[in-house]
């Protein structure tokens, strides 16, 4: 799901060459209810070249796409969040933040 797009599926940005989204992707343990929150940021080269504040990015939560296939773009996240795996929920989602920020990355009691 997306805050900033309100049907992914069929989302055509204004510019195709640039453009940038928000992407919130809800991911849990097989067989149970809960899910954590994971947030990746959907854009282009060309949309990173006119927002970048320095002369270098960092490429965290990113997913860099070259075109606007939405269906591309929903299948290579879902396949990215669904192929991972460990020994709990807790090493499966450290692995998954290191593709989007997660809700509880650096969360301390």
């Amino acid at each position: 799901m997306s805050t900033e797009v309100y049907d992914l599926e069929n989302y055509r940005p204004d510019d195709y060459e640039s453009f940038s989204f928000l992407v919130t992707v809800r991911v849990g343990p097989k067989g149970e209810d809960s899910s954590d929150i994971f947030y990746l940021d959907i854009c282009t080269p060309k949309w990173l070249l006119d927002n970048r504040y320095e002369d270098f990015v960092v490429g965290k939560g990113k997913l860099i796409v070259f075109r606007c296939d939405m269906k591309m773009i929903l299948a290579k996240i879902k396949g990215l969040f669904d192929g991972c795996s460990g020994k709990d929920w807790n090493e499966i989602a450290i692995k998954l933040s290191r593709i989007g920020h997660w809700e509880f990355e650096n969360y301390q009691e």
